[in-house]
């Protein structure tokens, strides 16, 4: 078996084994049965094809027919497909590349993305209730826990980089910066409108 369908079936069963949990996806595989959404990763520049239907989804690596719309994006772009206001920047920018109704791609990252599935709700049918309620509370205490550290580190080495290792301007020196450059501009105008006065009364 070849990478790329090794892909295909994982990347197959794991959608739709999601959207057994999820009970907003039959709805939305509705709204698109029928459609076939060409879909490639900048970073891997590999064409995977999704097949809907109201029953699943089938990821397929070869395609002959004409499918509904073609979509090139960056990995880190996914998420923000959902959003309609980021589309136009996601395609200004280069992360997002169309070709079909701008429409379906929102359609589609909804439906791949924004999954609603009630984890202690299933997991309590396997561990009881009590125990599923404290494990999903520390698993959200610890994931909260761990955004924060993250944010922390963030800030602390964006400080380390402005401030301590000089490699890059500060807020503070970029503003500063900006101002003499405006200051420079103005200055420069008016030297520019006074030799241009002494041009013209000279001839």
């Amino acid at each position: 078996m070849s990478l790329t369908n090794l892909l295909c079936g994982l990347l197959e069963t794991g959608v739709n084994q999601l959207h057994q949990l999820d009970s907003s996806a039959v709805i939305k595989r509705k709204q698109l049965n029928g459609t076939i959404i060409g879909v490639s990763l900048k970073e891997l520049d590999i064409p995977l094809y999704f097949v809907i239907s109201d029953q699943q989804i089938d990821v397929l690596n070869k395609f002959e027919g004409q499918t509904d719309c073609t979509i090139r994006v960056s990995f880190s772009a996914l998420k923000q497909l959902q959003d309609n206001h980021q589309l136009t920047n996601l395609i200004k920018s280069g992360e997002l590349e169309v070709e079909g109704d701008i429409q379906l791609v929102q359609q589609f990252a909804n439906l791949l993305t924004d999954m609603k599935i009630d984890w202690e709700e299933h997991l309590s049918q396997k561990v009881g209730d009590v125990v599923a309620h404290k494990f999903c509370y520390h698993t959200k205490q610890l994931f909260k826990g761990a955004v924060t550290q993250s944010k922390a580190i963030e800030k602390q080495a964006a400080l380390y980089i402005t401030e301590e290792a000089k490699l890059a301007p500060s807020g503070l020196e970029v503003a500063y910066f900006c101002d003499q450059v405006n200051t420079l501009e103005t200055e420069t105008d008016k030297l520019l409108l006074k030799l241009d006065e002494k041009l013209n009364q000279q001839s």
